[in-house]
């Protein structure tokens, strides 16, 4: 007996280490998740001329990605002037203007002794929102830096992440002033972050599992036409309704019409409502086929009883 409890209690015991091990795992895996789409959402890019000593230092901070209106929020801030561009100060020896390819054209006029302002600035992108969450965008990021005659200076661009909804691809590109020696061009690539994806299409298996278990539900009710089943229904109903505040928790906001719609919200919303409107109805028709077989079993033993009472009624011959 001793023998039978200390092996029950060593296989209970397997059980929980290989359980704790199973779970350290999947905390591990998930945290490391965690790191990596940290440090892709809080990546720094340098692109320009970073080897003269004699350039314009600039930092663009993408701040926010507005997938509607396809724009980006940036802010251009930490424009300082480097070597025989800068003063005993720190600040812009000769009179400079900073462009950026923005929205409005955007230059700031920086005089000559002045620090330079942080500017809040809109960068336009191009893509599909309603391939969410799978959406992917493309923009163009610009900055130039011109002396008091109108002439380039050497850049050296810095462009920063900020926005967790959203990651960021940066490449060097063109840019539209052909001149060697000063301006930069970043080509932006954006696309969901990784927990928002994920996230994302949790929802829209879960969306499906729940249709998926509202057919079991009608087929148990259906299928051995046990009548109409308050309790199925009212599960039902609720996961109809529930889908609704579930499909736009997903964060970023899709428009209707988005692929999480037509890959997963509409089918289930669709599933669910015929499973439910079939048990009520076919349900309701089984109901009364059931009612109408009780009814006429009871009348029969109530004939029955008749028949035999009168039969006792009778005195015997």
């Amino acid at each position: 007996m001793r023998r039978h409890i200390r092996r029950v209690r060593d296989i209970g015991l397997r059980r929980v280490a290989i359980a704790l091990v199973a779970l350290a795992a999947v905390i591990a895996a998930s945290v490391g998740g965690y790191i990596a789409s940290r440090q892709s959402t809080n990546d720094e890019s340098y692109f320009g001329d970073w080897e003269n000593p004699n350039h314009v230092e600039v930092t663009v901070w993408v701040t926010r990605v507005d997938s509607a209106t396809q724009a980006l929020s940036v802010t251009v801030m930490s424009i300082f002037p480097s070597g025989s561009l800068a003063d005993e100060n720190g600040n812009f020896a000769q009179d400079t203007t900073v462009t950026t390819e923005a929205i409005g054209n955007w230059r700031a006029e920086i005089k000559a002794g002045e620090p330079a302002p942080d500017i809040e600035q809109r960068v336009t992108i191009t893509g599909s929102v309603t391939d969410y969450p799978f959406d992917r965008y493309s923009g163009h990021l610009e900055v130039h830096a011109l002396n008091a005659s109108g002439g380039e200076l050497p850049v050296a661009l810095t462009v920063l992440n900020t926005d967790p909804f959203f990651g960021i691809t940066t490449t060097k590109g063109q840019t539209f002033i052909a001149n060697a020696n000063g301006g930069v061009g970043v080509n932006l690539g954006v696309h969901r972050s990784m927990p928002t994806l994920v996230f994302a299409v949790f929802v829209m298996v879960l969306m499906l599992g729940l249709a998926i278990g509202a057919v079991v539900a009608a087929f148990y009710v259906l299928h051995w036409r046990r009548g109409l089943i308050f309790p199925a229904c009212s599960m039902m109903a609720a996961i109809l309704f529930a889908l609704i505040p579930l499909r736009n928790a997903v964060p970023g906001s899709p428009p209707i019409g988005s692929i999480i719609d037509f890959g997963s919200f509409f089918i289930a919303e669709a599933v669910i409502s015929i499973s439910l409107i079939s048990s009520i109805i076919l349900g309701f028709r089984h109901q009364r086929s059931i009612e109408r077989a009780e009814s006429a079993s009871e009348t029969a033993d109530d004939v029955f009883e008749e028949l035999a009472d009168d039969a006792e009624a009778k005195p015997a011959p």
